[in-house]
């Protein structure tokens, strides 16, 4: 009995204390087996989006990426802080995806017809993170200051989402945008807790900071959405039975303006630790949010190759890329300085500010649909050749 006492503690372990937090700690197939489940969601999101490109659709994709962001952003930071490879990790790890799939399958109608089960399957994934947050604190005192709040604001909004199952809409969409709000402000609120105690702020800086494994999983949640590009070219040229030279031209360059988002996040923004976490934590949301509207753009930009732009196209596809650009400028902002390169960074982070004021601006013009897209690729790779130009400079005078 003795030896099966303690197999079971071998493989059923308590959370990770967040004083034993690994540095460098290499992502887990399990993390990135996690991953692929928000691929169906974001999917799901995206894909109802490019079928009605309207101020209220926009809207609401917003509100329901903003659900989906902060459930994968709790997933992964609790993986992060207290994930163990053990039974238990796995077991509430494969809980969670149950619920995000879940979610993914009524997220096409998830503010109408389908609302009952998209709140049912988050208040689940809710009440699991509930737990698991309450438990951290139960076996790390330490942590407890933390966990307890977190915890409780995870069981309010929980049951905001359960009750609003009994409630008819619109007054269900009002209970949501209460939790949603309660959800996004808690990191601020446990900030201005810590104010008052030097205990409670050192725990929320160990929580806060952005090891080498999360800045990884960000990287991989940013490719999870450009995926949605790639997505979207494929989806408009498959809405062709007679394909021309006019359609390819177009989902080239719309890849190019895949290429050029990878390209400058990757080269200016991951593989760097923050020095702002939380800036640089919630500078990812538009980011993501707006690499997805890109890919809902991209297909309604592909669809309509055979006849001029839309206007409400147009706008929501150069809006989409500023936003983006926008967001990676500033995220640039949040990252530490490095001395071999500092005015390389910030150089980039001006021009890619300056592009994304002059793509919001090809929006007034009259561009037909392969000057437009041709305009933002070379804008959009404007600053890779600057920083490619400043690096081989930087390698000839040190030769």
């Amino acid at each position: 009995m003795t030896l099966l006492i303690r197999s079971f503690r071998k493989w059923w372990q308590i959370p990770r204390a967040i004083g034993e937090r690994s540095e460098h700690r290499q992502v887990t197939f399990l993390e990135l087996f996690y991953d692929l489940v928000y691929v169906v969601l974001i999917a799901e999101l995206t894909h109802a989006l490019a079928a009605h490109i309207d101020l209220r659709h926009i809207a609401e994709f917003c509100f329901l990426f903003v659900i989906t962001w902060w459930a994968w952003i709790n997933g992964t930071a609790y993986h992060d802080l207290h994930g163990n490879n053990d039974i238990r990790t796995r077991i509430f790890t494969f809980l969670q995806m149950f619920t995000v799939a879940a979610m993914a399958v009524f997220a096409h109608d998830a503010l109408g017809k389908t609302s009952t089960g998209f709140a049912i399957a988050y208040a689940g994934f809710q009440l699991i993170l509930t737990y698991l947050w309450w438990r951290t604190g139960v076996h790390d005192p330490e942590h407890r200051p933390i966990s307890r709040p977190y915890a409780l604001a995870f069981l309010i909004t929980t049951l905001l989402f359960v009750a609003s199952v009994y409630v008819e809409p619109p007054h269900r969409f009002y209970l949501w945008i209460a939790a949603v709000i309660i959800s996004v402000l808690l990191p601020l609120a446990l900030l201005r807790l810590g104010r008052r105690s030097p205990a409670v702020q050192a725990q929320i800086a160990r929580s806060m900071k952005a090891t080498a494994s999360l800045v990884e999983r960000f990287g991989l949640f940013t490719i999870i959405v450009l995926g949605e590009v790639f997505v979207g070219v494929a989806q408009g040229v498959a809405s062709y039975q007679d394909l021309n030279w006019h359609v390819f031209g177009i989902s080239a360059l719309g890849m190019i303006i895949a290429f050029g988002t990878w390209w400058l996040y990757f080269d200016f923004v991951s593989h760097r630790i923050p020095r702002n976490g939380m800036l640089w934590v919630y500078a990812h949301l538009p980011v993501t949010a707006g690499i997805a509207m890109v890919g809902a753009a991209i297909v309604n930009v592909v669809e309509h190759a055979a006849e001029p732009l839309p206007v409400d196209v147009r706008w929501f596809l150069v809006c989409a890329i500023g936003v983006v650009l926008a967001s990676i400028a500033l995220l640039i902002g949040s990252l530490r300085p490095r001395d071999d390169f500092d005015q390389l960074y910030r150089m980039g982070q001006i021009v890619i500010f300056l592009v994304a004021i002059v793509i919001f601006a090809l929006g007034f013009t009259t561009l037909g649909t392969i000057p437009l897209l041709a305009a933002i690729a070379v804008l959009m790779l404007t600053p890779v050749a600057l920083a490619l130009i400043h690096w081989i400079r930087r390698i000839e005078t040190s030769a």
